[in-house]
């Protein structure tokens, strides 16, 4: 059913392991028209660095780019229904006064994937949004948000087939992660669990930097580190061939994490630091087991547990077109 059949998305994401094409190619099955740019004006190492640090360094760029942007759109006369920002990095105040300007009739739609304690620049922008979500229960009475949690996509469903693995970790290697899930695979090994940890890093300059900057990330063993992303395809298939998978959210954020929708969508186990997770409508015991960020304990008796299937109306929930249906207000 095309439910923004004849609607403009103007839609501002950063690119982040291609969850930008996905959400574009579900926003045009459900019949709109989207103009995709992403957030930030550049993706090199350094910009990032920048961005992240303070992107007052780079306003004039940045001004520049959404200048270039809305000077083509305004050439092309090209009509907007939506202005969809989702996780904005980059965008200042002076270049969305100069959109919501542009197209004042426009609804402007607002989804956070990260917490707003970690995007404090984010703050300013708020204002500007006629609808704003989170996926942060945290940030909801604070900014007058709507809590909103993320999705799977499609190729999330696959068919259950006898595990190769007991448990899986997939994830960048920041914060305690890597400490953590080696603890984890010390605990475990007298049960004889077979552990399949991904540890990624987007750079070995990163890899470099942090090692110089970060003591605690001093005891990494390069070896372990991955500088190949998967693509969702091969997460999809890992998680297949898991029992269960391992999430560990940022300590900073108490949002539900994307991996925790993905294996929901795979129909497969959960093991998670996040114990915020309990006030979800799909949590079961039998499918989910929270467990001590600081002193990880795992029940062996939660393997053994039947996994219970996630019925119809939960994956429909969560799935990237029931995401899309509660951030478009669509029935």
């Amino acid at each position: 059913m095309e439910d923004l059949c004849g609607k403009s998305i103007l839609f501002f994401c950063p690119t982040f392991f291609d969850y930008e094409k996905e959400i574009k190619k579900n926003l045009e099955k459900l019949g709109a028209t989207v103009i995709w740019f992403d957030d930030r004006p550049s993706n090199d190492f350094f910009s990032k660095v920048i961005l992240r640090l303070n992107k007052n360094f780079i306003s004039s760029k940045i001004e520049k780019y959404y200048d270039s942007i809305l000077n083509d759109l305004i050439a092309k006369g090209q009509p907007v229904d939506y202005v969809f920002f989702l996780n904005p990095e980059s965008i200042n105040l002076r270049s969305i006064k100069k959109i919501k300007k542009q197209y004042s009739q426009a609804e402007f739609i607002l989804y956070m994937w990260d917490s707003l304690k970690n995007r404090r620049k984010t703050h300013e922008l708020l204002p500007f949004f006629d609808r704003k979500f989170t996926f942060d229960a945290q940030d909801v009475k604070p900014y007058s948000m709507v809590l909103r949690p993320l999705f799977f996509i499609d190729t999330y469903k696959s068919e259950i087939i006898s595990p190769v693995y007991d448990l899986l970790f997939i994830g960048t290697a920041h914060t305690d992660r890597y400490k953590f899930v080696k603890k984890i695979i010390a605990a475990t090994n007298s049960a004889k669990l077979v552990v399949y940890p991904y540890f990624f890093m987007s750079s070995k300059i990163l890899f470099i930097a942090k090692k110089i900057v970060d003591s605690d990330f001093r005891q990494v063993v390069y070896k372990d580190i991955l500088f190949k992303s998967l693509k969702h395809c091969d997460v999809s298939n890992l998680i297949a061939q898991s029992s269960a998978v391992l999430d560990i959210n940022h300590p900073k954020q108490s949002g539900l994490t994307m991996r925790t929708f993905e294996t929901m969508g795979s129909q497969r186990k959960l093991i998670t630091t996040n114990s915020d997770v309990k006030n979800y409508d799909f949590y079961q015991e039998s499918n989910i087991l929270v467990i001590d960020r600081k002193n990880p304990v795992i029940d062996m008796e939660f393997f053994k547990k039947p996994f219970v299937p996630y019925s119809e109306s939960v994956l429909n929930k969560y799935s990237i077109e029931g995401w899309l249906r509660t951030i478009f207000n669509l029935s």
